[in-house]
């Protein structure tokens, strides 16, 4: 039907893209005398900006719009709760060596609203004229990544689940295979729960049993951990989706929110619903939801539209191959949960040789079978995952609650390095010295890389095993494998091929202590 209508998908839209210069991040289009292409180490910018400052700044703002986006969900929860910032947060959650490093280095905003400041004070040093030395802004990614920790991942998580309580270890579903040919389907999609979390108390009631509420992403991955609704897909099948021809509503809120769902909903019968203030799509409908009382008039409002566009089904309903598409996976795992003392004495005694954090996207660029890698890896390792990956890892029946562990959305990552904090309390070190890694090795968004300068700001090494704007050949890429060292005693470092992330990892162990 898509084809049919010369309306296209990310499976063809690919095929286009990438700019392989701007892909490594030596394009400058900062001002209007570029952009300006910095191939070498020989050439600089019309302003006479060396390769180093373009490939840090374009970074420092890549983490910038990550940070934003995760502090922008915490601020719109607080908003809908009528909330104040809790005082001295980073203090209280941060371990007290790294609270007194951050210090020492100047990077820990400490009145409210700072942390947006510094977002904004990031923009304006990067842009032409102001901050020509890499090394004080690669320094600004790592407060930015303190921010994107503390002000956006935990705080978000930890007032959703103050509200809509802590998710519990259970067994659900996800790949297209939940959606059901034969039920009103109203799908989730985004990354913020409120309006999502009040579609869930709509369909327990008993005049609602027609309904069958799917999620997509984030917002999917959050109502999956907490209630075990059904999770379709990650973000790169949002348009599948839409393409199953059996979708009566799409509701979405905000991130990770293709513009092209919109294109795709008119080949079909499917109304795409916006639920949030900052995200207008044309040609949708939108009901920006505001507090608790307007999430629940939206979604019944959208349960009505839903039911009565169930009769628009312009296709034939298509056949989904249910056992083939649908997976059973454990999931809710909080760090309340997990087998912490377990996992700890399991690592002191060389039971297992260390934790390894599965997050991010899943980039439909990148062919490596990764998933395969950590497979084989878990007969090692435990594996902590959340977001598009943990999906990619359920698709292949890996979600067992034994060796890998779901802990939800991206905002989650928080649980992920809670877990770390408690595990590292619990051997008696510091975070830094224990056998830990994230890996992210498909991201795609500005957010994905700001999570990882998070953990690097904890002391965690972070392997990307796609380029996010720098490459092997810059001196970036030392200044993220070896400077930081210096301070954050972590590393930044890419990796494309799992065979040589493998021989990094038994060459240089996950730690100095537990090698």
């Amino acid at each position: 039907m898509a084809k049919k209508n010369k309306i296209t998908t990310i499976h063809e839209r690919i095929s286009l893209q990438p700019c392989p210069i701007g892909l490594q991040g030596k394009c400058c289009k900062i001002c209007l005398m570029g952009p300006c292409r910095v191939v070498s180490k020989d050439i600089k910018g019309v302003c006479g900006a060396s390769q180093d400052v373009i490939v840090a700044r374009n970074i420092l703002r890549f983490v910038a719009g990550g940070t934003s986006a995760h502090c922008g969900h915490a601020f719109h929860f607080l908003n809908y709760l009528k909330k104040k910032y809790p005082k001295d947060y980073i203090k209280k959650k941060s371990p007290h060596y790294l609270y007194k490093l951050w210090s020492k280095l100047g990077i820990v905003p400490k009145i409210h609203f700072e942390h947006f400041k510094d977002i904004s004070e990031a923009l304006h040093l990067s842009t032409m004229g102001v901050d020509a030395d890499y090394q004080d802004i690669m320094k600004w990614t790592m407060k930015l990544g303190i921010i994107d920790g503390y002000y956006g991942m935990y705080l978000a998580t930890e007032l959703e689940d103050f509200v809509f309580n802590k998710p519990k270890p259970k067994t659900a579903e996800l790949d297209l295979g939940v959606i059901k040919t034969d039920k009103i389907n109203i799908a989730v999609h985004g990354h913020e729960p409120m309006l999502a979390e009040s579609l869930v108390a709509e369909i327990k009631k008993p005049n609602n049993k027609d309904i069958n509420l799917i999620g997509v992403c984030c917002t999917g991955a959050s109502v999956l951990a907490r209630h075990g609704i059904p999770l379709a897909a990650n973000f790169v099948l949002q348009e599948d989706v839409i393409a199953t021809g059996v979708i009566e509503v799409m509701a979405v809120d905000i991130q990770c929110i293709m513009p092209s769902l919109a294109d795709l909903c008119e080949c079909y019968h499917t109304k795409l619903i916006t639920t949030n203030e900052l995200c207008k799509i044309p040609n949708t409908l939108h009901f920006p939801i505001k507090n608790k009382k307007s999430a629940q008039e939206i979604a019944k409002k959208i349960i009505a539209i839903a039911r009565k566009n169930r009769k628009n089904r312009k296709t034939k309903e298509i056949k989904i191959e249910k056992k083939k598409s649908k997976k059973k996976v454990v999931i809710g795992f909080t760090p309340d949960s997990l087998p912490l003392k377990e996992i700890a004495e399991k690592i002191k005694k060389r039971k297992i040789k260390g934790i390894i954090g599965v997050i991010g996207c899943a980039n439909p660029r990148v062919k490596e079978n990764w998933i395969s890698f950590y497979k084989k890896l878990s007969k090692d390792y435990i594996f902590l995952t959340t977001g598009c990956m943990a999906f990619k890892l359920g698709q292949e029946g890996l979600l067992d609650g034994k060796k890998f562990f779901h802990l939800g959305s991206c905002v989650n990552n928080s649980r992920i390095a809670e877990t770390f904090k408690r595990i590292a309390e619990l051997c008696k070190h510091e975070i830094t010295d224990m056998p830990f890694l994230i890996s992210c090795p498909m991201p795609i968004t500005e957010k994905a890389i700001a999570i990882g300068f998070f953990f690097a700001s904890l002391g965690v090494d972070v392997h990307f095993g796609y380029p996010f704007l720098i490459s092997s050949d810059t001196t970036i890429a030392d200044f993220l494998e070896n400077v930081l060292k210096e301070h954050f005693r972590s590393k930044i470092f890419l990796e494309t091929l799992p065979q040589k992330l493998l021989q990094k990892i038994k060459k240089d162990g996950l730690a100095t202590i537990f090698k």
